[in-house]
């Protein structure tokens, strides 16, 4: 196994506008509304994003997994790609319900688009498992299906509500769902890591779109401004 070195990431204040609210009580009657931006909570400065910082993923940053890079280096290649999220509570707004790390993969055609290989943590449901320590560890391929050159550490244990759950891997659009749970809120700073599988010799390129929640009475939904931040990183 390789023990994965977390980079220092340059970090980015969010802006928020709103992006639509359910009144309470939720379920499948609750309505959702446009709201009035002046009518919601200023969620400006309440989070930050970290990185991207994109690596690629060579036999001489990884001495441990050289024979399964050099194996695959013909048809893909990999990356790892390092982003945080920090929160900052504030005692006049209201307190953060979820938070979404929305990552989109493209490359231009013919190429496949790339993929999220493997992403850490995978889930999150106690305090003790938020400062995880990310690891690769090479698995073989069995039967013909490949199964993976790289899984990060920090598979964790099952609950019903997690704090931290990532979705849609082996897909293009993976995602981190955070969520203030009974034992956790949402504050300090998370880590997250991320192995990207694009074609050898493509172009591909990564997006990251945040969204958020407030939640009192009204669950208010935000989306971070498009502009004039751009997150992005080339592969």
């Amino acid at each position: 196994m390789a023990h994965v070195q977390l980079p220092e990431l340059p970090e980015h204040t969010l802006s928020f506008v709103v992006d639509g609210r359910v009144r309470a009580p939720s379920g499948p009657e609750a309505a959702e509304e446009e709201e009035p931006e002046d009518e919601a909570p200023e969620l400006a400065g309440r989070v930050v994003l970290g990185g991207p910082v994109a690596f690629p993923m060579t036999a001489e940053r990884y001495p441990e997994v050289a024979a399964y890079i050099e194996q695959e280096a013909a048809h893909h290649r990999y990356h790892e790609v390092h982003l945080s999220v920090t929160f900052v509570e504030k005692q006049d707004g209201p307190p953060l319900h979820s938070v979404t790390l929305r990552v989109n993969l493209a490359a231009k055609a013919p190429a496949d688009q790339p993929i999220a290989w493997s992403m850490a943590p995978a889930r999150i449901d106690d305090p003790s498992q938020r400062d995880v320590q990310f690891e690769i560890k090479p698995q073989l391929k069995v039967a013909g299906i490949e199964a993976s050159i790289g899984t990060l550490g920090g598979t964790l244990p099952g609950s019903h509500t997690p704090f931290l759950r990532a979705t849609r891997e082996l897909r293009s659009d993976p995602r981190w769902e955070l969520k203030r749970t009974k034992n956790l809120p949402l504050d300090g700073t998370q880590r997250v890591v991320l192995v990207v599988r694009a074609d050898a010799g493509a172009v591909a390129s990564m997006t990251v779109e945040v969204t958020a929640a407030t939640r009192s009475s009204i669950l208010r939904r935000y989306r971070a401004l498009p502009t004039p931040l751009r997150l992005a990183a080339d592969l």
